[in-house]
């Protein structure tokens, strides 16, 4: 880390930060990207068919390949935290969890998001002992088990397609009236014996017997019948919350999802902060579109920063 202002702090190291901080390199930005772990998501996503340039690769091993290129570039990421967020003047202060205080002329919030929880009893008692958000992580632990995945979209069946080699039986329920995956998933999901999906249904509880979960209580929502599943794991998979705090301590306008609010060169309502990824108001939360996003919000903070000076 050097001293003096940077033309760039970057916050956030997931496939948005990581873009923009190899434009930033090619621009020659002076930049700093600050970020507690490499690879953001995408380290929990189980096997990817949708990345340019791969036809199949899974999380751990993309990450890689993005701190490769990253690498070749000589960027060192500075591994910290970032709390605290204000403009004093024309200049940013970043400070970090370490209380280092970092400052400079403009400011890109790729913070991504974390997995929505249920927030319901026994989810916290139990996480990390039967409740996960991993499935990549958590799945081998469950073998010929029965087990539980909450959410009907693409996370919750790609959690379910990689559960099939492991787990006795799986529950899929969805509190909707239909599966919300795209086809070829369900295509590879759904014709397993292992599979049973309940729609309709909306998690009350979590049962366990003090160190491991032991079932679910579950609610019909077409019969109003309330009544308990037994199971040995729970895997939660509804989405996703933007991390928007630092946003919210600039007065960066957010949506009615809490989603920072872009424009179409990833400006945000505050002059020289820009945002990119899934904590913005981008509709597609998938990792090509983070990379993109990241680059395009680096393109168009380095045409606004030499075009203004």
């Amino acid at each position: 880390m050097r001293e003096g202002i940077y033309d760039l702090v970057i916050v956030g190291g997931g496939p948005a930060g990581i873009s923009a901080s190899i434009y930033a390199v090619r621009k020659k930005i002076n930049f700093l990207l600050i970020t507690e772990t490499v690879g953001g998501q995408v380290l929990t996503s189980g096997e990817i068919e949708n990345f340019l340039g791969y036809s199949e690769i899974d999380g751990v091993q993309l990450v890689e390949k993005m701190m490769e290129h990253m690498n070749h570039l000589r960027i060192e990421p500075f591994m910290d935290r970032v709390v605290e967020v204000r403009r004093e003047g024309e200049i940013f202060l970043s400070r970090t969890a370490s209380g280092k205080e970092i400052r400079s002329r403009t400011l890109l919030l790729c913070t991504g998001s974390d997995h929505r929880k249920l927030n319901v009893p026994g989810e916290e008692e139990y996480t990390g002992r039967g409740v996960s958000y991993c499935y990549t992580c958590d799945a081998p632990f469950f073998r010929d088990s029965k087990v539980l995945v909450v959410g009907g979209g693409n996370s919750g069946l790609e959690a379910a397609q990689q559960l099939i080699n492991y787990a006795r039986e799986i529950y899929i329920a969805e509190i909707g009236e239909e599966l919300r995956a795209d086809e070829i998933l369900k295509e590879k999901v759904l014709p397993s014996p292992k599979v049973k999906v309940l729609l309709r249904h909306a998690v009350k509880e979590i049962k366990g017997d003090g160190s491991r979960v032991t079932g679910v209580v579950l609610e019909d929502l077409s019969s109003s019948e309330v009544y308990e599943l037994p199971v040995d794991g729970v895997f939660v998979e509804i989405g996703l919350v933007p991390r928007t705090e630092l946003a919210r301590q600039l007065g960066v306008l957010l949506n009615e999802r809490n989603e920072i609010i872009v424009d179409c060169n990833n400006r945000t309502s505050e002059r020289g902060v820009y945002a990119a990824g899934d904590c913005t108001s981008i509709f597609a939360k998938q990792i090509i579109t983070a990379a993109g996003e990241g680059a395009k919000a680096l393109l168009s903070l380095y045409r606004d920063l030499t075009y203004s000076s």
